[in-house]
């Protein structure tokens, strides 16, 4: 098994260093230890081995995916019986280590999700089989294949139920639509969540139900609206996608003022 890289200093885009497969190993083969200053993603697709990571023996079968980290001491070993086979990529890139501690993946927890093992190794497949490529775009493809593998990665991770990116996805909803009659249904749907949980999420998070805080969003947007604009109060009113019957009520409740009172100050 043979890895190789090209790339001294880290780059801030993702490139491919180098790529291969493993197949027709020796029964109990052993390679290192090595320790490399890039990182590799290695799709294990039948038989058993292990890697040596930094001391840790992690046992390998069909269905794992592991990463290796710059600096990692690592020793890779086949079964005697049935060794191993699979792909792997050598990638180097300033951003690609942040991407794995967001996942979750470390030296010494270096597996993916196994969720995530078809996604990873058929983008790692195609990595091998650009290997003689060398037109103008062949770089680009192979970049484009790790975005692939580290976007398998975090869609398949826990991270994805990150709160937070619910919110944020929320938010940015009704940023984008305050002005329009949207509901809190139309945005929960929107971002793919039940109506009950979202709500629910959403206060945990923010301390306010999404009605609370699209309404505040809608007066702030109104009361900029007036102080920049000579526009009446039912026009800023429909402006934010409030009715104007209520709007009045919901300023004072937000501001401590009538919208009149706002102007005139």
């Amino acid at each position: 098994m043979l890895y190789e890289h090209f790339v001294k200093e880290h780059r801030e885009e993702p490139s491919v260093c180098y790529s291969g497969q493993d197949k027709n190993l020796e029964p109990g083969v052993r390679f290192g230890p090595v320790i490399r200053d890039i990182y590799i993603v290695e799709c294990c697709t039948g038989g058993f081995g292990s890697v040596i990571i930094n001391g840790t023996e992690f046992p390998l079968q069909k269905g794992d995916c592991y990463f290796l980290f710059p600096g990692d001491t690592v020793t890779h070993t086949a079964a005697e019986v049935n060794p191993r086979e699979g792909v792997w990529c050598a990638m180097d890139g300033l951003g690609i280590g942040a991407v794995l501690r967001k996942a979750g993946i470390t030296s010494s927890s270096p597996f993916a999700p196994k969720e995530a093992f078809k996604e990873i190794t058929d983008a790692v497949k195609c990595v091998v089989d650009m290997r003689d490529e060398n037109d103008a775009g062949a770089d680009l493809r192979r970049t484009a294949l790790i975005y692939s593998v580290l976007g398998a990665l975090m869609k398949h991770t826990s991270v994805i139920s990150d709160k937070n990116i619910w919110v944020k996805k929320a938010i940015g909803v009704m940023e984008t639509n305050y002005h329009e009659n949207i509901t809190v249904e139309d945005i929960a749907y929107e971002i793919g969540l039940d109506r009950s949980y979202f709500s629910t999420l959403f206060k945990a998070q923010t301390g306010k139900t999404p009605h609370a805080y699209l309404t505040t969003l809608r007066i702030k947007k109104a009361c900029t609206l007036m102080r920049q604009q000579s526009i009446s109060v039912s026009e800023a009113a429909r402006s934010v996608g409030l009715d104007a019957r209520n709007f009045a009520r919901l300023f004072k409740k937000e501001t401590g003022m009538t919208p009149k009172e706002y102007i005139k100050k």
